[in-house]
C-alpha cells in the first residue's frame, strides 16, 4: 500500500466518500458496503479527481475514488492516505468520431498514429470535445498525450516551456465542446454530438458498437453512431481509491469492509467493464507515467501558453437588496480570480487574461475603478482593491443600465479574446429587456459572447430563468448560497477553454 498524508476534521455520524466520473459505475456498492461495514450513513460526492482531491486535503472526505494517484502527490504531496488501488481495474481514454466522419478520413476499424490525430487537429478539419486539463483527469491525461507528440515521448519538466507547447495552441482554441466534467460532457454529447467533435472520454463510457453513452449509471442512445478508434500509443489511466480518514477504526472498516470486498460484492460489474473495456492490440503500446514535476510544469504552463485568452465582464447588481448574504457571496467567487496566488493555486491563473467589472446601482452603472474606459487594460489586482474597498450595496436595481454598459465593453474588446460575461444579480428588477439592449446583445453575435445569469443572494428565481431564456444565457440558480459559489467557480474553470 502506498501511503499519503493530509488532516482529516470530518465530524458527525455521515461518512462522505468522494467519488469521480470513472468510477461512478460501483457508487451502489461502495454505499452499500460502506453502510454495512460502519453501520453509519453514508454521503457520496460526485466530483472531479482534482476537486475531490481539494476536499480531502483540506480533510472534508473520508474516502476518494478517483482518476489516477498523480493528483495527491501534486495538490496534497505530504499527506498520511492508505492506497488501496492494488484492487482496481484499468482503463484508457478513448477517442470517438461520428461514424460518417471517421469513415471519410479513413479512421474507421483502424489504428491511428498520434500524429495523424494532432495534425487533424491542428489543421482544424476536426475539433476536441475534453474535459478541463486543470481539473479532469481525462482532460489532463489528453493534454498529456499530444504533448509528447509535440515534445517527445520521454518529458522532463524542463522541456516543458511555452515555446515547446505552442504546437498544441490552435486545438484549445479551437475545442467544439468542453467541461470540468467527464459525466457532464458525456451528457452533453448524447444530446449534441457534431460531425466534426473528436470525443476524448474513458473507453468503458462508450457501448462497444458506439451507439449509446454510459453516464452516471444510466444509458443514453446517441443521435448517431461513433466509431472508436484506437490509437497509438494508448492513453492507460489507473483509476485509484485512497481511504483518507485519520479516524484508525473507520479507516480498518473502509479498507477491509468496502474496498477489499468490492470485486465480490458483484463480480457481474467487473465483467461489464472488461468486456466495455477489450484488450488493447498487440502493435499498441503504452507510455510510462512522468514523474510528478511533469504533471505540475505542464499545468502551470496550461492557462498561459496553450488555452486562448480570455476577457471577463462582470456586471455587478450593488443595489440595496444585496446586503445580506448575495454581495460577500460574489466578492468570495471574484476573489478566486482577482486574487493572483488564489488563482494561481486553484490553476485559474493566466497573466494574459483581462476584466472588466461594471456596477449597477442607484440610478446608474459605472464601470470600476471609477473613470477608467471600456475595455481598458487594468490590472487585476487593481480592479479586486477597488471592488472591496469602494463598491458597499445601496440603492435601486438599474439592472438595464448595467446590461447595456456591459455589452457596450464587449464590443470594444479586441477579437483575439475569448469573452465571458457574468450577470450577478438576486432578480429583484424590472423587466430589463427594451429594444437598444436586444439590439446591442444581437451586434455581439458575431464576437461569440458567451453570457451567465448568477442568482446572488436572496433570490427571485423565477425572475432570473426568465431573464436567461430571453437571452440565451447560462443560469446559474441556486437557493444555496454555497452551491451557487460552488456553480459559478465551475463556470470560471468552465469559462478558460
Amino acid at each position: 500500500m502506498t501511503i499519503y498524508s493530509c488532516q482529516n476534521t470530518q465530524e458527525g455520524n455521515s461518512i462522505r466518500i468522494g467519488i469521480s466520473s470513472e468510477n461512478l459505475i460501483f457508487e451502489q456498492e461502495i454505499t452499500s458496503l460502506a453502510e454495512q461495514a460502519t453501520k453509519r450513513k453514508v454521503t457520496i460526492i460526485p466530483k472531479g479527481s482534482v476537486s475531490l482531491v481539494n476536499m480531502a486535503c483540506k480533510g472534508e472526505l473520508d474516502a476518494i475514488a478517483i482518476a489516477d494517484e498523480m493528483w495527491p502527490n501534486i495538490k496534497c504531496p505530504s499527506a498520511n492516505w492508505v492506497d488501496t488501488s492494488g484492487t482496481l481495474y484499468q482503463s484508457r481514454v478513448q477517442f470517438a468520431l461520428p461514424k460518417t466522419t471517421a469513415q471519410a478520413l479513413g479512421w474507421d476499424k483502424k489504428i491511428v498514429p498520434r500524429k495523424e490525430i494532432l495534425e487533424k487537429l491542428k489543421s482544424g478539419k476536426i475539433r476536441l470535445a475534453t474535459t478541463i486539463p486543470t481539473y479532469s483527469n481525462s482532460g489532463y491525461n489528453t493534454l498529456l498525450w499530444l504533448t509528447r507528440e509535440a515534445i517527445t515521448s520521454t518529458l522532463t519538466p524542463e522541456q516543458i516551456t511555452p515555446q515547446s507547447l505552442e504546437p498544441l495552441q490552435p486545438i484549445y482554441k479551437n475545442l467544439g465542446k468542453s467541461s470540468e466534467s467527464t459525466a457532464y460532457l458525456a451528457e452533453t454529447l448524447a444530446q449534441d454530438w457534431p460531425e466534426d467533435t473528436l470525443a476524448a472520454l474513458y473507453r468503458f463510457l462508450y457501448a462497444p458498437d458506439g451507439t449509446e453513452l454510459y453516464y452516471h449509471g444510466k444509458t443514453t442512445t446517441l443521435s448517431q453512431p461513433v466509431s472508436l478508434i484506437e490509437v497509438k500509443p494508448a492513453i492507460a489511466v489507473t483509476p485509484t481509491w485512497f481511504v483518507t480518514t485519520k479516524d484508525e477504526t473507520l479507516k480498518s472498516q473502509l479498507i477491509e469492509g468496502v474496498f477489499n470486498r468490492l470485486e465480490s460484492k458483484n463480480p457481474r460489474k467487473f465483467e461489464e467493464i472488461k468486456r466495455l473495456h477489450p484488450p488493447l492490440a498487440n502493435t499498441i503500446t503504452k507510455e510510462a507515467t512522468p514523474i510528478a514535476q511533469v504533471h505540475r510544469q505542464l499545468l502551470d504552463n496550461f492557462h498561459p501558453s496553450i488555452r486562448q485568452k480570455r476577457w471577463i465582464i462582470g456586471i455587478i447588481d450593488a443595489s440595496g437588496s444585496m446586503r445580506g448574504e448575495g454581495y460577500p457571496q460574489l466578492l468570495a467567487a471574484f476573489s478566486e480570480l482577482l486574487e493572483t496566488q488564489k488563482a494561481k493555486d486553484n490553476f485559474l491563473y493566466s497573466p494574459n487574461d483581462r476584466f472588466s467589472l461594471i456596477i449597477y446601482q442607484g440610478n446608474d452603472a459605472y464601470q470600476i475603478p471609477f473613470n477608467s474606459q471600456p475595455a481598458e487594460e487594468i490590472s487585476r489586482e487593481i480592479i479586486w482593491e477597488t471592488l472591496q474597498k469602494d463598491v458597499q450595496p445601496k440603492g435601486g436595481t438599474p439592472i438595464d443600465k448595467g446590461l447595456i454598459m456591459g455589452l457596450e465593453t464587449a464590443s470594444k474588446v479586441p477579437p483575439d479574446y475569448k469573452i465571458e460575461i457574468f450577470l450577478f444579480t438576486d432578480g429583484k428588477f424590472a423587466d430589463p429587456i427594451t429594444p437598444e439592449l436586444l439590439n446591442t446583445y444581437q451586434s455581439l453575435q458575431d464576437k461569440n459572447v458567451e453570457l451567465t445569469i448568477v442568482g446572488a443572494g436572496e433570490i427571485d428565481s423565477q425572475q432570473l430563468r426568465k431573464l436567461s431564456r430571453t437571452l440565451d444565457a447560462r443560469p446559474i440558480i441556486s437557493g444555496n448560497a454555497n452551491q451557487t459559489l460552488e456553480e459559478l467557480l465551475k463556470a470560471f474553470r468552465e469559462a478558460q477553454i
